[in-house]
């Protein structure tokens, strides 16, 4: 039995859920907006075209050999999507000799450029999962998934679908930039990494203006022991400021002399210098010096060394006359100190946020 007041509703709903399963035709495909004059992927122009966007809009993930969130190669190789691709050039080759009508063709292409749309959204999702958890053992994974979705932009520029691109790019810059926020802000200070690959998602986020500052997680505690003193610092690659000890305790204070010294960035080594004051009971010694640390990239997978160099200026700077008692009571004279020094600085495996 039919009820009038059920049947008008139900088909009304059915028609708009028709009407919303096939989409009006007007809406149309990107590729032939253009008319498919995208189509030929191999001509001079579309490959000049495509890879002036791949240098300008992916210069920042462009391979290199350096540890960054980096494509690994230029070349697409997920078959799905490659079928799109191809699947469009066919379908608007076909088209352009005038095969299939337009209306027909576009429903087609309105297809492909979907399922390749649908494609990056999942990989974007994908990448920006693991890149938010900040973790340096999920790189590689991370990089993989950034390949596929920056080869795609790039076949995308070759046929001429640009929005298809951009949705690329955009999504590789998404990764980066939750990667970069996340490591910098919470995740880098337990973790084990090179020193250098802070560097190197920092030249990243400088191409693309994020505004991140990534090299806090460069920063390593130094230390290295020098005769009676200790050099320690926190900062990155030695450049900023060193705190000095004098080890000797002097008597009746049950402490040693402490100073500083600073070093700042020159081509590729830090260098400055230092002072420590040591004394008590009136009589109070001084060294200081200038001071280099340099560092040696050991090849991939090899930890870095650091070496501490410099001189060191050892001599008494007050309390003259009570020494030189001392010194005829013992029949002895003390003289200033000056020579050179180098050693290997220890450095801690994990990134330090303070010296104490």
């Amino acid at each position: 039995m039919c009820l009038p007041g059920i049947v008008a509703p139900l088909l009304l709903s059915v028609t708009l859920t028709v009407a919303a399963a096939a989409p009006a035709h007007a809406q149309g495909s990107r590729a032939m907006a253009q008319d498919c004059r995208g189509a030929s992927a191999d001509s001079p122009a579309n490959r000049q075209k495509a890879e002036r966007w791949v240098q300008d809009r992916l210069k920042a993930f462009l391979p290199t050999p350096e540890q960054a969130l980096r494509m690994r190669s230029l070349e697409l190789q997920v078959q799905q999507v490659l079928l799109a691709f191809g699947s469009i050039r066919s379908t608007c080759t076909q088209y352009l000799a005038g095969k299939i009508e337009k209306e027909v063709a576009d429903r087609a292409l309105s297809g492909f450029e979907e399922r390749i749309a649908y494609f990056l959204r999942d990989l974007g999702n994908e990448a920006l999962i693991r890149a938010s958890m900040g973790q340096v053992s999920d790189i590689d994974a991370i990089r993989k998934t950034m390949t596929d979705i920056g080869t795609t932009g790039r076949q995308a520029a070759l046929l001429g679908e640009d929005e298809l691109a951009e949705q690329s790019r955009k999504k590789l810059n998404d990764a980066l930039v939750s990667f970069s926020r996340t490591f910098v802000d919470q995740s880098c200070w337990d973790q084990v990494f090179d020193d250098d690959l802070p560097y190197n998602l920092q030249r990243q986020n400088e191409m693309l203006g994020t505004g991140i500052d990534v090299l806090p997680c460069a920063q390593r505690r130094f230390s290295a022991q020098v005769s009676v003193l200790t050099f320690e610092s926190c900062t990155v690659r030695g450049v900023g400021d060193w705190r000095v000890t004098w080890n000797m305790r002097a008597p009746g204070t049950g402490t040693g002399g402490r100073g500083s010294g600073e070093m700042k960035a020159e081509r590729d080594r830090a260098k400055g210098d230092y002072k420590v004051d040591w004394g008590t009971n009136g009589v109070e010694y001084r060294a200081d010096g200038d001071m280099e640390l340099t560092r040696r990239d050991n090849g991939e997978g090899v930890k870095p060394t650091y070496t501490l160099s410099g001189d060191m200026f050892i001599r008494l700077t007050k309390g003259k006359d009570l020494i030189r008692q001392f010194e005829k009571l013992m029949n002895r004279e003390t003289k200033p100190t000056k020579g050179p020094f180098g050693t290997e600085a220890q450095v801690s495996e994990k990134p330090c946020r303070s010296l104490d």
